[in-house]
């Protein structure tokens, strides 16, 4: 499964990836994934299981899709409008409801 390593938020919703044990379809490409395992050819292994679509399973792919999401959900946070509700004023201010003069 190939993540993208960018997210869509906040104009829409990323995709969701749902995570399940194996059916009996997928053994043959758990058992080719475990050889390379045992044989110590841990990318290869990565990068096999990264092109198997009905196989989702934890990898540097996901843990860097997680990250870039993070990412630009701080990146959206931080470029917010920062509003205040507190004016601090020796004369009285124009305020709306739900603000303060301290």
């Amino acid at each position: 499964m190939q993540y993208p390593y960018v997210s869509i938020y906040p104009e829409g919703i990323d995709d969701r990836t749902y995570f399940c044990d194996m059916d009996l379809k997928g053994q043959p490409v758990m058992d080719v994934y475990n050889h390379l395992i045992d044989a110590r050819q841990y990318t290869d292994a990565n990068n096999f299981l990264s092109q198997q679509s009905e196989v989702h399973h934890y990898s540097a792919d996901l843990m860097n899709y997680l990250e870039a999401k993070v990412r630009n959900t701080q990146e959206y946070i931080l470029n917010l409008n920062k509003f205040s509700p507190h004016h601090l004023s020796h004369t009285e201010p124009d305020i709306d409801v739900g603000e303060f003069w301290i």
